[in-house]
């Protein structure tokens, strides 16, 4: 009885910290170790997910288990990086290997995919040119603030501080700006008592249209 409940228990954690499957025409769900991993990929000139955030909890071979999971869903492709703190990986070359965010994790995260930049990005690994070229254009952090806002979990004022490389009274004033464009904002507590924000309603601006806005970035 025990192991029966215990293997309930591990099915239920890795489920947890997976993306679950996503239905034709439907946003896949992410957790929210994967959703700050992408929402910082997606905001970084890089496209890197590593290093990861501070705001980030899962470390060690939780965070392998969600970048595994990740590139499993091709939410992420993998290409050649200079650093040890950017690799996920070793190639059996001795190459460190990181991820960057792909088409399909900026669709995941409700962003239009960027268009592609000269010179590209690195060549994905095992996947050739196009994948790593196709993320490597500029998606503004006002679309990645609104695509974190937007996930059902919400967002802690220094979980989006620490994802988009900004103050926090930045992110205060941004969540401003998003409610005077329309944007209705919840303010809820989550499991550990943190201020959580989440866009329920958006009378304004369109995801798909944000990555036209701009936004001061805190010093």
């Amino acid at each position: 009885m025990t192991t029966s409940r215990g293997k309930t228990t591990s099915r239920a954690q890795a489920q947890a910290q997976a993306p679950a499957p996503a239905t034709p025409g439907a946003s896949p769900r992410l957790s929210d170790a994967a959703l700050l991993l992408l929402g910082q990929a997606a905001a970084r000139e890089d496209r890197l997910l590593l290093p990861p955030p501070p705001a980030l909890r899962a470390r060690g071979s939780a965070l392998q288990k969600v970048l595994q999971a990740l590139l499993k869903a091709e939410f992420v492709v993998e290409v050649p990086v200079a650093t040890e703190a950017q690799s996920w990986r070793s190639g059996d070359d001795g190459q460190s290997i990181g991820l960057v965010i792909a088409a399909e994790g900026f669709r995941a995260i409700g962003l239009p995919v960027p268009a592609p930049a000269a010179p590209a990005a690195a060549p994905a690994i095992g996947q050739g040119a196009p994948p790593a070229a196709e993320v490597a254009g500029r998606t503004t952090k006002q679309a990645v603030l609104i695509a974190l806002l937007s996930d059902e979990a919400g967002a802690s004022v220094q979980a989006l501080a620490e994802t988009l490389s900004w103050q926090n009274h930045t992110v205060r004033a941004a969540l401003t700006g998003l409610r005077q464009k329309g944007h209705v904002l919840a303010r809820t507590k989550d499991a550990d008592g943190t201020t959580v924000y989440r866009i329920t309603g958006q009378a304004g601006a369109e995801i798909a249209g944000a990555t036209g806005a701009t936004a001061t970035t805190g010093a």
